[in-house]
């Protein structure tokens, strides 16, 4: 029996008296494309024209994140690689880009093989790198996302025209990423990609390829843990092969004593971003639990810190028993396995901007995929509207967060998250019923 049961009536129906028949997927992807060439393709590009028109150096007013990966690079060609985390000289180098005029620039956290792939980048205008890195995201964002769909729903080019229409929608993406100049993109051609060889019976290639999301340890805190619980030895070697292959390789470049200065400024970014001290980021532009504390008031007493270690060990239990279950659940438990590691990697951290949300993507669709496999409809349709709300919610979730301190967008991929986490639970004891009834028909055919 499938997640519904028998209790059609939370399923979630058309308002047609209101609305009219539904359309079909082919409507859809006709006015949901349309929309977004109007309302943001259009815009996108006569904003990035003017910009272009007005003058020379004018895009940097964009007040873009690729000030730190331009910079970085830039460092490393001008200096000694052991000055790379030198924080005063950051600042120099950052400043020289771009003024900071209302605030500061922060240290660089990321390990010295991403200077080295910047270094480049440095060599030419601002204005040619942060072009030329745009189109680089783009097309890894596109290709994470191609593969996950290529994975799942590899027939269905409708669904997969729709998916990728909300997907390059996504505010986390559009502005956290793309404009921002971050590298979130490179996250999900890692876990994508990382997917798509899983598929494709490659274990240590999967492994490969999601050892590139080491230039940002943080989100590695649950999928480390995740390809251990579901005996994904072959996959986890994979990781740690291609981990030291980046660190063998920043090594010969950078030298010995790039490390303990890496480390240094590790430790000193754990006091600027608040991880030891009072927080002084900009809170509303993060969706972990932690930011969400500081944001809250109360949320960082005695009490709110108990509430939330409580909270987060007892999903992070819980989430563990289910992947530690889940490896005799079949391809669907394996897709809701990736799912729910990556939605609450995203919400049970220490460190998460939402420009990295952009993962919820590969997330969903897993989910869906899943869903779909087991022709749970009513499930997969309360996971589509549950999307939807992410999507919507996730274009203002920054200015309700910055005036009422409550980050929306955490509490819908949390809400995700549970969901994920309930279906798998069901999706295992299903499987685990199923086991029991085939062996008494066994033990039942032999004795007779």
């Amino acid at each position: 029996m499938g997640l519904e049961g028998s209790s059609n009536k939370f399923a979630i129906h058309w308002p047609d008296r209101i609305l009219g028949p539904p359309l079909s997927l082919k409507g859809m992807n006709v006015l949901c494309w349309s929309m977004f060439v109007a309302f943001l393709v259009v815009p996108l590009f006569v904003n990035l024209w003017v910009q272009f028109k007005t003058g020379s150096g004018s895009i940097r007013k964009f007040d873009s994140d690729f000030v730190y990966f331009y910079g970085i690079g830039q460092l490393l060609n001008e200096h000694p690689p052991v000055d790379l985390y030198n924080y005063g000289l950051q600042q120099k180098i950052f400043n020289q880009i771009y003024p900071a005029h209302e605030a500061f620039y922060g240290p660089s956290p990321y390990p010295p093989y991403v200077a080295l792939f910047f270094r480049p980048f440095a060599r030419v205008s601002f204005e040619s790198a942060y072009l030329l890195w745009m189109g680089i995201s783009l097309a890894l964002y596109v290709a994470g996302i191609a593969a996950t769909v290529k994975a799942v729903f590899p027939r269905e080019q409708l669904i997969i025209s729709l998916i990728f229409c909300f997907a390059l929608a996504f505010y986390p993406f559009v502005f956290g990423t793309l404009l921002n100049g971050q590298l979130a993109s490179v996250a999900v051609f890692s876990v994508g990609f990382a997917i798509f060889q899983e598929r494709h019976s490659n274990p240590f290639c999967s492994g490969l390829a999601l050892s590139i999301l080491a230039y940002k340890p943080t989100l590695l805190l649950l999928l480390l843990p995740m390809l251990f619980l579901t005996r994904r030895f072959k996959a986890l070697f994979g990781f740690i092969f291609g981990t030291v292959i980046l660190i063998v390789l920043a090594t010969a470049f950078t030298g010995i004593q790039i490390w303990p200065a890496y480390a240094h400024m590790l430790s000193h970014f754990g006091h600027s971003t608040g991880l030891r001290n009072q927080s002084v980021l900009q809170l509303w532009k993060y969706i972990d639990f932690v930011s969400l504390s500081f944001a809250v008031p109360g949320g960082r007493s005695r009490a709110g810190v108990v509430i939330l270690i409580c909270l987060t060990s007892t999903i992070a239990l819980g989430l563990a028993v289910l992947l530690w279950k889940s490896v005799k659940g079949g391809r669907s438990a394996q897709y809701l396995a990736w799912a729910a590691t990556l939605t609450w990697t995203l919400i049970v951290n220490l460190y998460v901007p939402i420009y990295d949300s952009v993962l919820v993507t590969i997330a969903v669709v897993l989910t869906l995929g899943a869903l779909r496999d087991l022709d749970w409809s009513v499930a997969a349709g309360w996971i589509t509207f549950l999307s939807l709300l992410i999507f919507a919610v996730s274009w203002k979730t920054e200015a309700l967060a910055q005036r009422h301190g409550i980050q929306l967008l955490s509490i819908f991929i949390a809400a995700l998250g549970l969901g994920q986490l309930f279906i798998l639970h069901r999706m295992i004891r299903d499987c685990l019923a199923l086991n029991t009834i085939d062996k008494q028909h066994g033990s039942a055919a032999s004795q007779l």
